[in-house]
């Protein structure tokens, strides 16, 4: 390999001229270890424990302790101080890893061999070898058994992923490939990385260009693998399917649509809490295979005031989704009003992650204390889905069904004033009795005063006044205060919890509905709501309307 090459790869592999030596390389130095970003720091007594548990995200710290990260910054830190002690501590820790029995076998029971793991270690392995001097470089056969041993692990097709992981194998697999001596072996698994990585855009990706892991992180964080892997073609000058490239292309437009106002990400799927660098494009973004609609409204004057609106229901695949279908968000003048619960953590086994995750946890209608399957979304798009967005100049009807609970069918029609709120209408139907719930997921900042039977007063930091209100008779309601240990959070980052509240409409009955409104009192009359089998009927600031509703 050339020099120019060499280096060409080094800095798409992270090297730069500002480069920087943290904090966490000194920790190191004690034996106290930062896995990744603003984890809790580790402390070892002696040597590493790669079979390390963590006391609230188990499989999470695992998989990133085998990453090696803390190679990365230990190389970093000399690179800009010069002092070799810390490259001392990087090869220890790459020595350590690397004679560990529980280490060795592609089958051991910890993460040292998950596809984000291998990646991730090998590409820091890679850093290390290339910016050290000869005397720490690790022995060069050994490096190339190193190499060759990862890339037959991420070839596998056992140990591969169609998802955001597999994009990961890929793009590390057509890297390592570089620095592999023999030609026809590295050309295989080129082929084999670009043949997948083709394959994976064509799946992940809906007709409109959106990622269809139920997650706008995950949105941003494929399109960021898949520009970096067509960036690294490009560089190793090897042909790239068009189309490909130009899904991904497309799909950066889709983010200026998906975010809210104030530029942050909405908290839809797992979603972590992160703020756009670009400007917003307020034309709306419908994708019914996604399930996914955003009604976008722009205030001219001050875009700061600008309001917005989710609709979530249905799903292509598996990979990152909630029970959040049904659901929706609201961003009112500039505030948020109902929020999406975040991910908090990957460990199912959490009863935190287990209520983020469920429909309790999101401002949608449920059958109560109760779940449903995932189970196959080529057969499930028949009973969970959005069924149609219909735009007029009064008012956007959005209607979706949930059929996948246990002998319940559920139909929720949101009848959607942009500049002054909505009404949604939920009807299910069932042969026995059940407990339903319609839940509202309120931002933490939101004030909420009971006016009367099932009518809240929400107050808004910058002081706008919506009522909340449910219309129909023998409906009950549960306020869960932000000091709800059950019910009182949602996450904006990795392993923190913040606090939010809830309201909870609730009926006992075989078949019904759900009337629920929310307008800005200052702006809206609302009388004489009617509603039947498959039409509502009210006054609007003295206009009589009548709606159609989806049929049943």
């Amino acid at each position: 390999m050339s020099d120019k090459r060499l280096q060409q790869l080094n800095q798409y592999n992270g090297y730069t001229n500002k480069i920087k030596h943290t904090s966490n390389s000194e920790l190191a130095l004690r034996n106290k270890f930062v896995f990744f970003g603003k984890f809790d720091p580790v402390k070892f007594e002696s040597k590493i424990d790669w079979n390390y548990k963590h006391h609230h995200a188990r499989a999470t710290y695992q998989v990133y302790l085998h990453c090696l990260h803390m190679v990365r910054y230990l190389t970093n830190s000399y690179l800009k101080t010069q002092e070799l002690k810390y490259l001392d501590k990087a090869k220890e820790t790459i020595q350590e890893w690397l004679i560990a029995k529980e280490n060795q076998s592609f089958d051991t029971k910890n993460s040292a061999w998950k596809d984000h793991s291998a990646a991730s270690r090998m590409k820091n392995l890679v850093y290390y070898q290339i910016n050290v001097p000869n005397e720490y470089k690790i022995n060069e056969n050994k490096f190339e058994k190193i190499v060759q041993k990862h890339c037959k692990f991420l070839a596998m097709k056992e140990h591969y992923s169609e998802n955001n992981h597999g994009m990961m194998s890929d793009e590390a697999l057509l890297y390592l490939s570089n620095f592999i001596k023999d030609e026809s072996s590295a050309k295989m698994y080129q082929e084999k990385a670009i043949l997948r990585m083709e394959r994976i855009i064509y799946k992940l990706y809906s007709s409109k260009s959106y990622n269809l892991e139920n997650s706008p992180e995950y949105h941003r964080l494929t399109q960021n693998l898949s520009s970096r892997f067509i960036r690294l073609v490009d560089l190793m000058e090897i042909n790239f399917d068009v189309s490909c490239r130009k899904i991904i292309e497309k799909s950066f437009l889709n983010n200026k649509r998906i975010i809210k106002p104030d530029l942050t990400y909405p908290l839809i799927g797992d979603t972590g809490l992160y703020t756009a660098n670009f400007e917003k494009d307020y034309n709306n973004f419908i994708d019914y295979q996604a399930g996914l609609s955003i009604i976008n409204t722009e205030h001219e004057e001050t875009p700061s005031e600008s309001s917005w609106f989710s609709f979530k229901s249905g799903y292509l695949l598996r990979s990152h989704k909630h029970h959040d279908d049904l659901s929706i968000n609201y961003f009112y003048e500039g505030e948020d009003i109902l929020i999406d619960s975040g991910k908090y953590t990957y460990d199912r086994r959490n009863p935190k992650r287990t209520f983020i995750s469920s429909p309790q946890g999101h401002s949608t209608v449920y059958k109560m204390n109760m779940s449903y399957g995932l189970n196959d979304p080529v057969y499930d798009i028949e009973n969970m889905k959005i069924n149609f967005v219909y735009e007029n100049t009064d008012y956007v009807h959005l209607a979706g069904i949930n059929h996948l609970f246990e002998d319940v069918k559920i139909y929720r029609d949101i009848i959607y004033y942009e500049q002054l709120g909505f009404i949604a209408i939920d009807r299910y139907e069932s042969s026995s009795q059940q407990f339903m719930g319609q839940n509202f997921n309120l931002h933490p900042d939101v004030k909420v005063n009971e006016l009367d039977e099932n009518t809240f007063l929400l107050n808004t930091p910058k002081g706008n006044k919506l009522h909340l209100k449910e219309h129909t008779s023998r409906t009950l309601n549960k306020y869960f205060s932000i000091e709800d240990e059950n019910r009182g959070f949602y996450s904006e980052k990795f392993n923190v919890l913040l606090d939010a509240h809830q309201i909870e409409f609730r009926k006992n009955n075989v078949s019904s509905a759900f009337v629920t409104s929310l307008f800005d009192i200052n702006k809206v009359s609302l009388e004489n709501v009617v509603f039947e089998n498959e039409s509502i009927s009210f006054n609007l600031n003295g206009e009589s309307i009548k709606i159609n509703l989806q049929k049943i």
